[in-house]
């Protein structure tokens, strides 16, 4: 009731509440259920739907997030928790989002921001020629406005800052909560790949990428980056960590996100299929591209193709033939196996595998494209480049055929010379052009053609430089039936039998014009395999030209093969007009009796090598989010995982209400999904009720109405079924909750798109492109803080274990009032082990595992968050997240004791148990902690020594050489009795002012040393002061000189201290409103006694 009263109740002018806890749930119910009369296929009425809604929330069985408690119902009317602003990399934007996040402070939201897409610190900056000052330093600003903006006159704002791992400055940002009272407002993750994770794995260095233009702007060793995430956890629990990669896998509605990431890519020469023709993705940027995918037109963005800048390249090649160059984190479509598309996966090009099977484009249903040239001119290209001669003034085709004339009568009986005479004379020509000519004493017939020779000109082509060039690819559909023609005509032929298989083939010497080949007639709707060297180099025996034979020097040969049904295509398409290549092909086909082998359109990697560095570029494919590269299908850039503007929609489900001891496993499942679907139904709601503070908040919401209906109160329903929090036992049930919760939340979307329609964005999201819906709703669960929110219901916060079993509430005139977890009492009563000194002693600690008194079946199942391993919180974690849309709210709660290493193991099983990210806390760790005795009474402060000691003529220490941004700094340490008596601090070349400010530094040092201040009280003060110039050694990131002073007196002579109170626990940080401690959990530290939360 106090929590209700101070934060939530509606009040007067003055103050005063002017409803009771049932009426601010009536307002609420009576709010949301309104929304029910807009829609006419709803079978609820408002007023039964509002008793429902009550019903569900004065019960405790659901309760949605602290705005719509707040607001339903008055006139501010905003009811969304969280919203996510873009942050671009220009002052209008920047400010922007600035005054956004005020308004939305204002009105009682948190916001969430990456700042990934801001230019590093020190690029230039064209409009004024002066030098950016990079993400940190505009964090400040916004830190600040949250500062001076409270939350419906109640409390200050939240912010979530993200960078990626991959910004060039990233070190500074991992350490920008360093100082006291840095980012108050601020809690900062740091978004990790799966590139960097891999690099962390093979102790390898990783790229950081300008965001501007996609540059590389240096690199970083990976494990030395990650020790130093380690690392700051331990110190101080910032930043945590989130698998950027594995929450854009999730996002159901990429084609709403702009690109938050460094964009995946491929090189400039890479062919893509538009609906004007074949194109290089060079040629593509500044303008809409309509990309063709299997025969449809997608339009791209109106960015078209962009440079994202220079960068390392793989080819990819398959054993088709098929080859792509690009970076190794662009993904592609990964069939499951032979059975084409279905089940086909995006998988990053750096994690493919030979004998992988990849997707190949499927245009057999696209009809035509526009271009250069029709099929007259394609024809007698493709025949020039058979069998012909290009000269400086005339094109010449061969042709060579037995006992024929070619002009004249009788007329040749050859379909190709017919074919070719028919087609030259479409074009201009001298009046005594005459066509075929014989050569005498030869069966060679010529045809000479000046305007052939334009052609050729015009795609490229030259003399002594025949061959099939991108012009030649570009040119229209009907050229590139006419070339494909013309060219298998001259160089083709149809072998094999039906028993031993039949297929058309090709012979190149040259490869690159095969692999052009194959593209062109995959473009058709023609799969094909091209065999490398089929025929090795040599010589070979040839005719000479005069009735002989003579050796020559060969090239290697290749071959392309079309086969199976891809034959019955190239009938229909292409086609020869060599009749006696044309009869063998009908006589052929004609003779199955089975259906020919059906075109899966897959090809088999056969291998990635490195190839290079080169200037790459991405597009955006909305809705469709792939496209064509070489005949590969290839995923466009990648999503950002937070949607600009978009808004969270809140609530929670009580899991500990559903306890029925009568139930064969003590869960009433059917009483759990009835309350799923009502609370789906008010989320949906409250989308509409919601009234927003931007009016792209509104769009974006409304187009994919994302709710997060998440869950409470899962340690007290362990409790009450006497399942040890960290058990297999446990990790069983919580799947099976939470597939529960999942499943019934996507029935009652798929109810409420059959009442209302499907969410606006559905036909460009994963469901609608997978047929897999309609749903009302892009994401139905989440599972958020709950940390107000449980402390109304009277149950445990979100899927954290319990802090303390019992703990002291701080009430009227001073005095404490003791609150333990009624199940716990229960269980002990029932154990006869109830008393008062044994409250008092729980209460003292919150944990009964040192207890020995106590039955171990009653210690096992009554474990709180401080005793519980690591691993447990992790797979718990892991466990929910296997069923949750979005991501799962855990902290990993870590005695003062813990190690680095084990930090680091943390980090590492979450990775690999496929969490979306992960938050550790250890104990203690926060620098800003205020000292207690065990009964909660400040502790006395130190009395400083009334004299300065003084100085020995001969003192013994140690000189340690530190690398600085300012130059080497030598420190010198005499100690006394082991412990440290003065420090001397010298730096070499680096200016008088330089050396100045060092010999200070170690002057004051010295002067607090000989007055008794601690070495620890020293070292806070120096830690993580930051300078212009950090740099980054074994040791870590060192900030400035006093930072150096603060590492090498930390590494001699603390080793891990910490200061604790006199009951030997450690302090906590005090509630700033009723001064009961605060515990850490979900991410923020949470007043159990009166509510208050603090995220940052």
């Amino acid at each position: 009731m106090v929590v209700l009263s101070k934060r939530y109740l509606k009040k007067t002018p003055d103050g005063s509440p002017e409803e009771d806890v049932q009426g601010l749930f009536w307002r609420v119910a009576g709010a949301i259920a309104s929304e029910e009369a807009k829609y006419a296929a709803s079978p609820w009425q408002p007023e039964a739907l509002a008793r429902k809604f009550y019903d569900l929330m004065v019960g405790m069985r659901f309760l949605p997030n602290s705005p719509t408690l707040m607001n339903a119902g008055t006139p501010l009317g905003q009811l969304a928790a969280c919203f996510v602003l873009p942050v671009g990399d220009s002052m209008d934007e920047i400010f922007d989002a600035v005054k956004f996040a005020a308004l939305i402070h204002k009105s009682g939201g948190g916001t969430g921001f990456s700042f990934s897409r801001l230019r590093p610190k020190k690029s230039r900056v064209g409009s004024t020629g002066g030098v950016a000052s990079g993400p940190v330093s505009f964090m400040r600003i916004f830190n600040t406005a949250t500062e001076q903006v409270k939350q419906g006159g109640t409390r200050r704002g939240a912010n979530m800052g993200i960078l990626r791992i991959d910004h060039p400055d990233i070190l500074e940002f991992i350490a920008c909560k360093e100082r006291e009272g840095e980012l108050t407002n601020f809690n900062i993750s740091v978004a990790l790949t799966e590139r960097f994770m891999q690099a962390v794995e093979k102790g390898e260095d990783y790229d950081l990428i300008d965001p501007r233009d996609g540059s590389k702007r240096g690199s970083l060793s990976a494990p030395e980056v990650f020790s130093l995430l380690v690392r700051k956890a331990w110190e101080s629990g910032d930043p945590g960590i989130v698998f950027l990669d594995r929450i854009n896998r999730d996002n159901p509605t990429p084609a709403l996100g702009a690109i938050e990431s460094t964009n995946p890519c491929v090189t400039g020469d890479t062919w893509v299929m538009t609906a004007d023709g074949p194109r290089q993705a060079r040629e593509l940027t500044g303008r809409t591209v309509p990309l063709v995918l299997d025969g449809a037109v997608h339009p791209s963005t109106t960015e078209g193709f962009f440079v994202t800048g220079v960068k390392p390249v793989y080819r990819l090649t398959t054993r088709e033939g098929h080859s792509l160059r690009l970076t190794g984190d662009h993904k592609m479509l990964r069939a499951a196996g032979e059975t084409g598309r279905l089940g086909a996966t995006w998988v990053e090009t750096a994690n493919l595998v030979p004998g992988d099977k990849l997707v190949l484009g499927d245009h057999r249903s696209l009809a035509a494209w526009p271009g250069k040239y029709g099929l007259a001119e394609g024809y007698l290209v493709g025949l020039l480049l058979g069998d012909g001669t290009l000269k400086q003034d005339k094109a010449v085709l061969s042709f060579w055929t037995p006992a024929a004339v070619a002009n004249g009568d009788p007329f040749p009986r050859s379909g190709v010379m017919e074919a070719a005479f028919a087609f030259a004379k479409t074009q201009p020509h001298r009046s005594d052009f005459t066509g075929w000519v014989g050569v005498a004493g030869r069966d060679e017939w010529r045809m000479s053609l000046g305007a052939l020779k334009s052609i050729c000109h015009d795609l490229g082509m030259s003399p002594g430089n025949k061959r099939l060039t991108p012009e030649v690819e570009r040119c229209s559909s009907e050229f590139s039936r006419g070339f494909l023609g013309g060219l298998f005509d001259a160089d083709g032929s149809v072998q094999g039998t039906r028993q031993k298989g039949v297929s058309i083939r090709l012979s190149q010497s040259d490869l690159a014009t095969l692999e052009a080949v194959q593209r062109m007639l995959l473009r058709h709707g023609i799969a094909s395999t091209i065999y490398r060297n089929r025929r090795e180099a040599g010589q070979s025996l040839l005719p000479d030209g005069k009735g002989g034979v003579k050796a020559y020097a060969v090239k290697s040969q290749h071959e392309l093969v079309i086969a199976g049904e891809n034959m019955a295509r190239f009938r229909e398409v292409v086609g020869f007009r060599d009749e006696d290549k044309a009869a063998r092909l009908e006589a052929l086909l004609a003779g199955y009796k089975r259906r020919l082998n059906r075109e899966t359109f897959l090809a088999t990697v056969e291998a990635l090598v490195p190839d290079g560095e080169e200037t790459v570029y991405d597009v955006q494919v909305p809705g469709e989010n792939r496209f064509d590269a070489c005949g590969l299908v290839a995923h466009n850039c990648g999503e950002q995982p937070l949607l600009p503007y978009e808004a969270c929609n809140l609530g929670s489900i009580n899991l500990s209400v559903f306890y029925d001891p009568s139930a064969p496993d003590g869960v009433d499942w059917a009483a759990l999904g009835e309350t799923v679907h009502l609370a789906v139904r008010f989320l949906d709601n409250v989308i509409d009720a919601s009234r927003y503070p931007l009016d792209q908040i509104t769009e974006m919401v409304r187009a994919n109405r994302k709710i997060g209906l998440g869950v409470m109160g899962f340690a007290d329903l362990l409790y009450l079924l006497r399942i040890p929090y960290d058990s297999t036992e446990a990790l069983t049930l919580a799947e099976k909750l939470m597939e529960t919760v999942q499943a019934e939340a996507r029935s009652a979307s798929k109810t409420l798109a059959a009442e209302r329609g499907a969410f606006p964005a559905y036909p460009e999201s994963v469901y609608g492109k997978r047929n897999l819906g309609p749903y009302r709703n892009a994401t139905t669960t989440t599972i958020a803080p709950t940390g107000t929110l449980s402390i109304i219901a009277g149950c445990s916060s979100g899927i954290e274990p319990l802090f303390a079993l019992s703990f002291a509430r701080h009430v009227m005139d001073g005095e404490k009032l003791v609150e333990a977890n009624p199940h716990f009492v229960t269980a002990l009563r029932e154990a006869g082990a109830h008393s008062d000194a044994l409250m008092e002693e729980v209460t003292r600690k919150g944990s009964i595992a040192h207890i020995g008194m106590l039955p171990e079946a009653l210690r096992e199942v009554f474990v709180t968050a401080m005793d519980i391993e690591p691993v447990w919180h992790l797979k718990m974690q892991a466990a929910f997240q296997k069923y949750t849309d979005n991501a799962v709210s855990k902290t990993v709660n870590l005695p003062n004791s813990a190690t680095k290493e084990e930090i680091r193991e943390i980090y590492w099983l979450a990775y690999e148990l496929g969490c979306k990210g992960v938050t550790v806390y250890r104990d203690g760790c926060k620098s800003n902690q205020v000292l207690c005795t065990g009964d909660g009474a400040p502790a006395d402060p130190a009395k400083p020594q009334s004299k300065v000691r003084m100085r020995p003529d001969i003192v013994f220490g140690f000189t340690q050489k530190v690398k600085t941004g300012l130059g080497e700094l030598y420190l010198t340490v005499n100690e006394i009795d082991g412990k440290p008596f003065e420090v001397f601090a010298t730096i070499g070349k680096s200016g008088r002012s330089v050396t100045a400010k060092a010999e200070a530094i170690g002057r004051l040092v010295s002067l607090a040393l000989r007055s008794g201040v601690e070495v620890a009280d020293i070292v806070g003060q120096l830690k993580g002061i930051g300078g212009e110039n950090p740099v980054f050694q074994k040791k870590g990131l060192l900030l400035s000189i006093p930072d150096a002073v603060s590492w090498v007196l930390e590494n001699r002579y603390l080793q891990g201290q910490t200061v604790r109170d006199e009951t030997g626990n450690l302090s906590h940080p005090q509630c700033p409103d009723c001064g009961a401690d605060l515990v850490f959990e979900e991410g923020c530290h949470v007043c159990k006694g009166c509510g208050y939360t603090k995220c940052g």
